[in-house]
Formats: C-alpha cells, sequence, structure tokens
C-alpha cells in the first residue's frame, strides 16, 4: 500500500473527494486544513493579518516583515522556513501578496532580533523607539491572527 499527500485548492477539495469515493480502493486517511477555530486557513489568516499590517501603516520599512518571519519560525503553530527566499516565495507564491522586499533585506535582519518574542533587542540598533515600533509590528501580528481587531 502507498500513501500519496496531495495539496489541493480548498474550492476543488469537494469535488476531489467525491472522485475519490468512486474509488474503493482508496481511503482517504486524513484531511489536513490547518483549521483555524474559526474555520479559515493559517494561511488565509497570515495574508488578512499582513493586509492590515500593510493598510495600518505598520510595515513602514521593508525589512519590517523579516519580524514577521522570525516570530512565525519561533511560534510551533506557525510555519516556519529554512530561508528568507522559501519565505518570500510563501508570500508571494502562497499567500498572493506582492510588493515585497528582496531576499537579502530580510535575510540581513533577521539575525539582529535578539531575546523573547514581544521583547526582542535589536542588534542595528539601540533606538527605544525604534525597538517599540518592531516589537509592536509582531504583536499587532498575533493579535490579528488571533481575531482580536
Amino acid at each position: 500500500m502507498k500513501e500519496v499527500i496531495l495539496r489541493i485548492e480548498d474550492e476543488a477539495l469537494e469535488a476531489f473527494l467525491g472522485l475519490v469515493r468512486l474509488c474503493p480502493q482508496v481511503e482517504v486517511v486524513e484531511v489536513d486544513e490547518a483549521a483555524l477555530p474559526d474555520g479559515t486557513t493559517m494561511a488565509v489568516r497570515i495574508r488578512e493579518a499582513i493586509v492590515q499590517l500593510r493598510t495600518e501603516h505598520l510595515l513602514r520599512r521593508k525589512f519590517d516583515y523579516a519580524w514577521l518571519k522570525v516570530a512565525m519560525d519561533s511560534t510551533d503553530d506557525m510555519p516556519s522556513f529554512e530561508s528568507a527566499q522559501r519565505y518570500l516565495d510563501y508570500l508571494y507564491m502562497e499567500l498572493k501578496l506582492d510588493d515585497l522586499p528582496c531576499e537579502s533585506s530580510i535575510s540581513k535582519m533577521m539575525d539582529t532580533a535578539r531575546g523573547q518574542l514581544f521583547n526582542w533587542t535589536f542588534s542595528d540598533t539601540s533606538d527605544a523607539q525604534e525597538t517599540t515600533r518592531r516589537n509592536n509590528i509582531v504583536k499587532r501580528f498575533f493579535n490579528l491572527m488571533k481575531g482580536r481587531k
């Protein structure tokens, strides 16, 4: 017996499962929708949160996307990315976001965050306001992810 993992667009899932039911030799073992409590997928929630951060003008600099990557990488129930390029690919190809930073601006800034999530310090600045601004981006992102306005 073989196990096959497929990625199917949400709108095609029901039709696909209907086809699978026609083949008695195939058993659907699990449907992992990565759903959050209200039924929206993690990817949709991440996209909506980033769009809202943009609307609120919190992502002022291209390198601000680095803080979101570092935060997601350090959170167990969120996607993590082995490289800045994979993260950008996810934002562009999976979430369909545009006007993104280049890989080097993310890579350069990722390693500057030190300490615990929400209380980071940054090796590239000693400005307390800038440190607070960066931490607030991540706090707001997580509040949006939890559905808090």
